[in-house]
C-alpha cells in the first residue's frame, strides 16, 4: 500500500511539475524557450534575459499599465481598473493582432510580492469579469504568467513566462507562429526604454 502511495505521490509531482521548455532562439543574450501548454493548442513561452537596470526600475516598468504600450510588443493601449492593494491591481490591455482579425482585450490581475532571495515576482491571472466585454474587440479568457526579476551587481536578471489564448477566430498555427519573436521584441523594447 506503501508503494502505491508513493507512486502516486510521485506521478503527481511529474503531471503537475515544471514544462518541458525547449530553447527555441537566442539573440542578442536574450533565451526564448516555448513549452506545451495544458489544455491549450497554444503554446506558452518563457524568456531568460539580463537587464542593466535594477528591478525596481524594470517592476515600475511592467507595471506602468497606461505607458507599457511604449515598449511591450502589440499593446495597443492598458488601462488600470482597480487598485485592490499597493502591490495587487486590475488592468486591462488592447492587444493588436493583424488584419482581418479584431484586436483582442485582456483583463488581468497582477500581484507584486517580494521573495526570500531578494527578487521581485509579478504574478499575472486572467480575471475576465471583472470588466464588461467591449464590442470592438475580442476577450481572452486565458492569460497566465509571471516576471521573477532577481537583482545583480550589473543589474537585473529577467525570467518571464507567459500563456495567452487569443481566441475566436485565429488558428493555433498562426497565434504560434508569433510566440517566439513578440517576447523577444519585448524584451528588448524594455531595454531601450529603460536606456
Amino acid at each position: 500500500m506503501m508503494k502505491i502511495a508513493a507512486f502516486a505521490a510521485l506521478s503527481l509531482i511529474l503531471v503537475g511539475g515544471e514544462p518541458n521548455w525547449k530553447l527555441e532562439k537566442e539573440s542578442d543574450g536574450i533565451k526564448v524557450y516555448l513549452a506545451d501548454a495544458e489544455n491549450s493548442y497554444i503554446k506558452q513561452f518563457k524568456v531568460e534575459s539580463f537587464v542593466e537596470a535594477t528591478a525596481k526600475e524594470i517592476v515600475d516598468a511592467v507595471l506602468d499599465i497606461e505607458n507599457n504600450y511604449k515598449w511591450f510588443v502589440n499593446v495597443e493601449q492598458g488601462k488600470l481598473i482597480e487598485r485592490i492593494s499597493p502591490n495587487e491591481f486590475i488592468f486591462s490591455q488592447v492587444i493588436e493582432v493583424p488584419f482581418p482579425f479584431k484586436n483582442r482585450q485582456v483583463v488581468q490581475k497582477s500581484k507584486v510580492s517580494r521573495l526570500e532571495n531578494g527578487a521581485f515576482r509579478i504574478d499575472l491571472n486572467s480575471v475576465s469579469d471583472a470588466l464588461a466585454e467591449e464590442d470592438d474587440y475580442v476577450r481572452m479568457t486565458v492569460a497566465k504568467g509571471y516576471w521573477i526579476l532577481t537583482p545583480t551587481q550589473e543589474g537585473t536578471n529577467i525570467e518571464y513566462s507567459f500563456l495567452a489564448d487569443p481566441a475566436g477566430n485565429i488558428p493555433a498555427w498562426l497565434a504560434n507562429q508569433f510566440i517566439v519573436d513578440n517576447p523577444l521584441k519585448t524584451i528588448k523594447g524594455l531595454r531601450e526604454y529603460l536606456e
